[in-house]
């Protein structure tokens, strides 16, 4: 198909392939201040809290990185839940309050994120308003990559935030950290809400908030390189 072909042909000739045009389109339609956000969730066959389903995914932390203008330092806001109940009050009223009212918010597979946004909405009802704020303001960074608008060969074929971020810069890298994906992540606080961590656990919630706020770090750091194509 067309993205393969894209792919072999990029390989073959060591080339990088950019649409300029896509993407200046791409970040001239994006609205500040600029949320960077990401969501870490776990899934337990036997449903842990009220109001959750065998497997379903169930937010327990976010990071998200704050830019209020295109000039200004960017700040940065994060949640992790206790384990001893349930996270996701906890995530509802700190994520209304960290993304304010106004301005877009940046996501890496928006299907992912909204979903999880839908499901709070269900469970606090009392918060759909300030939530589908939030829904609604949402916008997908993985869209330059799958639209293959930018593709170099170290991609492999792949949009990933794991394979994009390499491609892109040398400054971040998952490589230093205890936790590198969000399976370990996930399983590590399981295993803290079900009383079967063994290990310092202070450390381990350090290294969670680690792993997620890269991710977020992440997604800014990849805009600034999509800014730095186009200007």
């Amino acid at each position: 198909n067309s993205n393969q072909k894209l792919q072999v042909q990029s390989e073959i000739q060591g080339s990088v392939l950019i649409d300029k045009d896509q993407i200046r389109s791409f970040i001239g339609d994006l609205n500040y201040p600029l949320y960077f956000l990401d969501f870490e969730t776990i899934r337990s066959p036997i449903p842990l809290f009220e109001n959750s389903k065998p497997y379903q995914q169930i937010v327990f932390q976010y990071s998200v990185h704050i830019k209020e203008t295109s000039r200004s330092e960017i700040d940065h806001e994060e949640y992790l839940a206790n384990p001893d109940g349930d996270p996701r009050i906890g995530f509802v009223k700190k994520i209304i309050d960290d993304c304010g009212n106004e301005g877009d918010i940046l996501v890496y597979n928006i299907g992912f994120e909204r979903s999880k946004l839908v499901d709070l909405i269900e469970v606090f009802p009392q918060y759909s308003e300030k939530l589908k704020n939030i829904i609604n303001r949402l916008k997908d960074l993985m869209i330059p990559f799958q639209k293959k608008w930018y593709y170099t060969p170290e991609m492999k074929g792949s949009y990933s935030i794991k394979s994009v971020l390499p491609a892109l810069t040398n400054n971040l890298s998952y490589d230093s950290l205890e936790i590198k994906e969000g399976g370990t992540a996930s399983d590590t606080f399981l295993q803290m809400i079900n009383k079967s961590f063994k290990g310092n656990e202070v450390m381990k919630r350090k290294q969670l908030l680690e792993y997620c706020k890269l991710d977020t770090e992440a997604m800014v750091e990849i805009l600034k390189k999509l800014e730095s194509v186009v200007n």
